[in-house]
């Protein structure tokens, strides 16, 4: 999870104290959303590490040794080129945004900011005059624009009470805890159950509030991390009045953060198990079935295309009853089953003619809306059956090797952003790592991959043109190649074994009978541009068989 707005606050007034006046003596960009800033306070060397993943953005010290590419990326080349001495830190108010304020070549100043805004977190170099140099990220929306050269413009403020600057009055008849969560910054989900339950121990919400902001604005803060609701958390008070476990306790606020979001909370925070890819393909699936509902509802939108080529039509044959300033006329519809009168709206500005081709325009626009839509349909379609065999893949995923595989075809997919730390090192797999083998009941090799890839390899370098390829119908499931090897006929038990294999790998393993694809190896083609796992077989012919899976797959060795 990222740092919330208290924690920031808590780690930037400590920074503040600790790195105002360090000299800048490296700066290097570990992975895509990380930058790390070596500081030289005259008495030590520090890393101060400013992350923006999108599930992790946070900035603190760090004590881990990232690594330093050769060739830095381009906005690390910048910050180079600019950045000498720190001056200060600050927080603004009510945000996650923290200025950074640097000095620079012959005394010029520069500020970077850190927007750690969760998915929205980012990076920007401004200059002197507040445009911007450069962003980690650049965008160009509607709402915002983050582009070298254009000025900075800071997100949206939320309509809170900054209680920096008093305590407000407290309302009896709206809930305390949710008044604290909806009115005031800074304010966190922990903070607002502590205050609620100290409330509800008899001591008046005011002087509570009043209370917490004099703590606060002291910095007198206990930087801990502790498990509450089953979430493990980083916070910068030590609740009292909420029930709360396996509290660790620490000197300072970034030594706090860099343990939090270290190895041992690795995978809640970055999210690199079984259960946050599937969730990242649900969320996939949800937001394209979502577009399905959309281009149905642009194709039911577009369906009267058509019948603005045949009111044309009509037009120009009525020609002679239709001068400039009609807003509509009513002639016969010799289209309509019975012939009978149909009025067509015209736009008085135009000419008769004009309102004619006006027509014909609109079926033009129409016809090629329609085939845009097919296509869209198409590619969506295609993205969803992708997914699916993604989704299947992570069910059947045994080793991390194998998830951090499936991660990378995500990725590679724009389905999942790229992970802002360094890869796990894991054991090399084979080259064939990701298929398995077994054999036929007569001798036969049989190959099928585990994941997406692997059938493409199966598919596209292992099926020769006289071999036999399996796939269950209609499912996501694994592609699966007979070897024919030198054999003129296969025996039939050859052929329903791999096809109930087939079947066994697939969505529909736990079904009584599923429908399986048998073709030649020359027919299976993959089209050009396709994703991972998905190829077109024509003809094929269709068997129905009892799915079955192997007590024990043997994974195919290079030989």
């Amino acid at each position: 999870m990222s740092m919330d707005i208290l924690s920031l606050d808590a780690v930037a007034r400590e920074l503040n104290e600790v790195l105002r006046g360090a000299a800048v003596s490296q700066i290097h960009q570990p992975g895509a959303s990380e930058l790390v800033l070596r500081l030289w306070t005259g008495r030590e060397n520090l890393r101060l590490l400013l992350s923006v993943a999108p599930r992790a953005s946070r900035m603190h010290l760090t004590a881990k040794k990232l690594p330093n590419p050769q060739a830095p990326p381009r906005f690390c080349q910048l910050l180079r080129s600019r950045l000498n001495r720190l001056l200060t830190i600050e927080r603004r108010p009510g945000e996650r945004i923290v200025h950074l304020h640097f000095s620079g070549a012959e005394e010029s100043r520069w500020t970077l900011v850190a927007e750690l805004l969760g998915s929205h977190a980012n990076l920007m170099l401004l200059d002197e005059a507040g445009q911007v140099v450069d962003a980690l990220q650049r965008h160009e929306y509607e709402s915002r624009t983050v582009l070298p050269g254009r000025p900075y413009e800071p997100p949206p403020s939320q309509a809170r009470i900054d209680l920096a600057a008093a305590v407000p009055d407290v309302p009896s008849e709206v809930p305390f805890q949710r008044w604290l969560l909806d009115t005031i910054s800074p304010m966190t989900p922990v903070l607002a159950a502590e205050l609620s339950a100290a409330a509800a121990c008899g001591e008046a919400p005011h002087q509570l509030l009043s209370r917490f902001r004099d703590k606060w604005l002291a910095g007198d803060c206990s930087p801990c991390c502790f498990v509450w609701q089953g979430r493990r958390l980083l916070s910068p008070f030590l609740p009292e009045f909420i029930e709360i476990a396996e509290v660790q306790r620490f000197a300072g606020m970034s030594e706090a953060a860099d343990a939090f979001y270290g190895e041992a909370s690795e995978d809640a925070v970055f999210g690199s198990g079984k259960g946050e890819l599937e969730r990242v393909v649900r969320k996939a699936v949800k937001r394209l079935e979502k577009r399905l509902d959309h281009i149905a509802a642009e194709a039911a939108r577009g369906q009267d295309f058509d019948r603005q080529r045949q009111l044309g039509d009509l037009l120009l044959a009525n020609l002679y009853r239709l001068r400039r300033g009609l807003s509509e006329v009513t002639v016969d519809d010799w289209f309509a089953e019975p012939i009978g009168p149909v009025t067509i709206p015209l736009d008085p500005a135009l000419s008769p003619q004009e309102n004619a081709e006006a027509c014909f325009r609109r079926h033009r626009k129409g016809k090629r809306g329609v085939e845009h839509i097919a296509r869209r349909r198409q590619e969506t379609r295609e993205e969803l059956d992708w997914l699916a065999g993604v989704a299947l893949a992570i069910e059947e995923a045994e080793t991390a090797a194998e998830l951090q595989a499936l991660r990378q075809e995500l990725v590679a997919g724009g389905v999942l952003r790229e992970s802002s730390r360094p890869p796990r090192k894991l054991p090399a797999p084979a080259a064939d790592a990701g298929l398995r083998q077994t054999l036929s009941p007569s001798g036969l090799r049989m190959i099928w991959g585990r994941n997406n890839r692997s059938n493409d390899q199966v598919s596209k370098q292992m099926t020769g043109a006289d071999d036999l390829w399996f796939h269950a119908h209609n499912l996501p499931g694994c592609h699966l190649v007979l070897k024919r090897e030198g054999r003129n006929d296969i025996p039939e038990e050859d052929i329903l074994y791999a096809a109930s294999l087939a079947a066994g790998y697939s969505r529909g393993q736990h079904d009584h009978k599923v429908e399986v694809m048998v073709a030649e190896g020359r027919t299976v083609r993959k089209p050009k541009g396709a994703r991972p796992g998905l190829v077109l077989a024509d003809p094929f012919r269709t068997l129905v068989v009892r799915p079955q899976r192997l007590a024990v797959a043997y994974v195919e060795k290079n030989e």
